[in-house]
């Protein structure tokens, strides 16, 4: 049996997707191995985010062209973000294959033995490539991508140079793949997007709108909503929470810099007061809502001086947690070119100051949740030692103790005490 293997860098949109492209090579009859084993096809969905990413992207490309010079038969297929902005550096590595643009990975399997070039200039794409499967690599919740692209161009990101301009799923393929998934068992829905705020947009729709249908279909219990940015918190968005009992009470918000000054020299949509704004606007919908930032430490620029203004936004902010990401240069973009770059060991030092902020957070967080008797909700993914483990509604890890076999099964939980990296429950 001819077997495929994959390997994917970055963020849950390129793990859905290689898990899209990898279904259609099972359902020919492919078997999947890991990657480090041998194949007749390796697929590497790459990233370049950070320099690290480029490196980790290069390393597994290197690995496969390894077994293709043992075996000259073996297909080589690399797509995603790096492949997408340098095409050329995949090419000096050896015999790639196939090079697929980001938004033409759909077509991966139907063109690998054909001489069809699939790498298209993504500035130029402004269709979303429709690329859907009902076999999730994870057994509890099913991530549905429904946007792709950004509109942004931020001083400091190569993901839109990548990616392309803002692409919206039509809603209904959208609800279809829902309705699928929900026969197959899934009732936890996660929303991806590259920024899922944009959906729709360029339809004159919008993503409360598509939340609205969503809920409407019966076997949805769960809603939850990756990165969304902090200015697309939109009224209508507000209003949707507030009529919504399927929402996650958890929302994730990029910030990236704590001060204003930043802000503005990055070409980010909002002041640290706009900031504060939306996220008083969601408390006072959900007074127990759990939310992450994102912050880099090192943006071009950064003194001292603007670094506490950071440290200090942060330390009297009411949030759960952070995802600190230390600034990495990143060619052919504006912050590659301005003045005062921050040295690497200044940014680790940094990074650690506010992962030590999120520490304190997420711990005063864990404290509410138990002082006030909480409720939370969700679907059990898998049994560990002696107690079954979810990922909950609250973004909170919970732990509940049971004989019965309760893989995949939505529960409303009620907190007990601390219990290892989350909480323990018991089953309301």
């Amino acid at each position: 049996m001819k077997k495929v293997a994959s390997i994917t860098f970055g963020c849950k949109v390129n793990q859905y997707e290689t898990s899209c492209i990898v279904d259609e090579f099972t359902q020919a009859g492919y078997k999947t191995t890991e990657f480090v084993k041998p194949a007749n096809i390796y697929i590497i969905n790459t990233c370049t985010v950070t320099n690290r990413t480029d490196y980790k992207s290069r390393n597994a490309i290197r690995k496969a062209l390894a077994q293709k010079q043992k075996n000259p038969s073996i297909k080589v297929v690399v797509t995603g973000c790096y492949s997408q902005r340098k095409k050329e550096e995949i090419e000096e590595l050896g015999e790639v294959d196939l090079i697929v643009d980001n938004n033409s990975k759909s077509r991966i399997f139907e063109k690998l033995n054909s001489d069809y070039d699939l790498f298209k200039d993504i500035k130029n794409q402004h269709n979303f490539d429709e690329i859907s499967t009902t076999k999730m690599l994870d057994k509890a919740r099913a991530f549905i991508k429904v946007q792709d692209g950004c509109d942004y161009f931020c001083a400091y990101c190569a993901i839109p140079y990548a990616r392309g301009r803002s692409r919206s799923r039509s809603k209904k393929n959208i609800l279809d793949q829902i309705e699928k998934l929900v026969d197959k068992g899934y009732n936890e829905f996660v929303l991806g997007g590259i920024n899922l705020g944009l959906y729709g947009v360029e339809a004159d729709y919008s993503l409360a709108k598509l939340l609205y249908e969503i809920e409407k279909i019966n076997g949805v219990d769960l809603i939850r909503l990756s990165s969304i940015e902090p200015q697309l918190f939109t009224k209508e968005l507000l209003e949707y929470f507030t009529k919504s009992n399927k929402i996650c009470h958890h929302f994730h918000i990029p910030l990236q810099a704590g001060c204003d000054e930043l802000l503005e020299e990055m070409g980010r949509r909002y002041s640290t007061e706009q900031f504060q704004n939306t996220i008083d606007k969601i408390r006072k919908i959900f007074p127990d809502v759990a939310i992450g930032i994102d912050v880099i430490a090192g943006l071009p620029g950064e003194t001292e001086e603007l670094f506490q203004k950071t440290h200090n936004f942060l330390s009297n902010l009411k949030f759960t947690y952070l995802h600190v990401f230390s600034y990495s240069k990143r060619s052919g973009t504006r912050a590659e070119k301005m003045k005062g770059h921050v040295n690497g060991n200044i940014i680790k030092h940094r990074s650690n100051e506010l992962i030590s902020i999120s520490n304190v957070k997420l711990a005063e967080y864990t404290d509410f949740i138990l002082n006030n008797n909480i409720k939370l909700k969700g679907v059990i993914e898998q049994k560990t030692d002696d107690h079954w483990t979810a990922l909950s509604d609250h973004y909170v890890r919970v732990y509940v103790k049971s004989d019965e076999n309760l893989e995949k099964k939505y529960l409303h939980l009620n907190p007990i005490s601390k219990k290892y990296d989350g909480i323990e429950v018991k089953i309301n």
